[in-house]
């Protein structure tokens, strides 16, 4: 088991707050795919942005993890199954007009800009983050830096693999380009959940 920074961890909690992440904290793994799940539970069935879909009563909601390894993926597609959503693994392309939430983990966190960083080298890993209303995002303690300075070891291997695609993430998607009013959800998700898990 890695060790946790306890600094860190406390600074990218302070951090949050401000860039509109809502922050949570599981003890395990599976209590993290929990809460996914009664999010994705209680939020309103998400809008649809191309046209032509079904209508709303013959939708069911979505939750996509496409980077989830096998175990957790059966845990998480079961217990959303029994909800009734529909669990959708791959082929996200075909979801471009939308996700209710995706689940994404997250390979290092970054305590003073409160980003988590994501290697995505699957397609659907990246549009699982970009497609959703809603992200959740997994993030282990002991997988929190407090600079950037301390990540690039990360980030030299990281972005040396051919074809890689490292997403940064602060919070949810917004711009203050519409008139300088500050919109957030316009090139992303609404709503960020991070959970930070003990081990």
């Amino acid at each position: 088991m890695s060790t946790i920074n306890a600094a860190a961890v406390d600074l990218f909690a302070a951090k949050a707050k401000p860039v509109s992440i809502s922050l949570s904290e599981a003890k395990t793994f599976d209590e993290a795919l929990d809460f996914a799940i009664e999010i994705c539970e209680k939020k309103p069935l998400g809008q649809l942005l191309l046209p032509g879909g079904p209508p709303d009563s013959e939708r069911k909601k979505t939750l996509a993890a496409p980077a989830l390894n096998e175990a957790a993926w059966s845990r998480l597609s079961e217990a959303g199954a029994k909800k009734g959503f529909e669990m959708i693994r791959g082929g996200l392309r075909k979801y471009l007009a939308g996700l209710d939430v995706a689940v994404s983990v997250a390979d290092l966190g970054i305590a003073d800009t409160a980003t988590s960083v994501l290697e995505c080298e699957k397609e659907d890993d990246r549009l699982a983050s970009m497609i959703c209303e809603t992200h959740v995002i997994i993030l282990d303690k002991s997988k929190i830096v407090s600079n950037s300075y301390e990540a690039e070891p990360f980030l030299t291997e990281a972005l040396s693999k051919d074809r890689n695609y490292v997403a940064f993430i602060s919070g949810p998607s917004r711009t203050a380009d519409i008139e300088r009013v500050l919109t957030l959800g316009v090139h992303g998700p609404l709503e960020l959940y991070l959970v930070m898990v003990e081990a």
